[in-house]
């Protein structure tokens, strides 16, 4: 038997296949184990470099506000100074007070007192008398609220009957009489409203 046979039939022995068998099976495990860890390694060092990069751009950031705030700093509170030194804080603010309706019609009749020596006056032959007795709540017509009813009434104009008889003329001179906006009253259609609650009324 020569060399040649003798070293198939070696290799053709179970010993020899089962070792080749392990070799090989030894050579993928270490392959498979050394790619996962090399795997792992290269995750956990792109983790650390991403954290890193994270916390340089969040110290960037946190430096630029601290130059912006270091630089704005002066200017608030030169700004605030300048502010408190144009307009200073009162050292006591008043509380508010209600004011009683009373005070409100002798300031509003002092007023038209005052204003009335050379202001026009409407034609109540046309619009009618009325006086407190025959009075009506004004307030129902829209645009009309009690200050402005309190002004009529000091007028003479005390229900809804005499609003409705309002001529164009007696609107410009009721506007000018209680300093009320002009063009309000035809908006609001006070002379409309007055007539249906005249209606109503009746």
């Amino acid at each position: 038997m020569t060399n040649l046979e003798q070293f198939l039939n070696q290799l053709s022995s179970p010993s020899f296949i089962g070792i080749a068998l392990l070799m090989f099976s030894t050579f993928i495990l270490g392959y498979i184990f050394g790619s996962y860890g090399m795997r792992v390694t290269k995750d956990s060092k792109i983790a650390a470099l991403k954290k890193q990069i994270n916390a340089f751009k969040i110290s960037e950031k946190a430096k630029k506000v601290d130059t912006t705030f270091t630089e704005l700093k002066p200017k608030i509170i030169q700004a605030v100074r300048d502010q408190q030194f144009d307009s200073p804080l009162p050292s006591k603010v008043e509380p508010k007070v209600a004011v009683a309706p009373d005070s409100i019609i002798s300031r509003t009749r002092s007023n038209f007192v005052n204003y009335s020596i050379n202001s026009p006056s409407l034609d109540f032959e046309s619009i009618g008398y009325a006086n407190k007795s025959k009075k009506d709540q004004l307030t129902q017509i829209n645009g009309i609220g009690p200050y402005i009813e309190q002004k009529l009434n000091e007028i003479g104009i005390y229900n809804f009957d005499q609003i409705s008889r309002l001529q164009i003329k007696d609107i410009r001179i009721l506007t000018t009489l209680i300093d009320f906006f002009p063009g309000r009253i035809e908006r609001d259609n006070w002379v409309g409203q007055a007539k249906e609650l005249t209606l109503i009324k009746d």
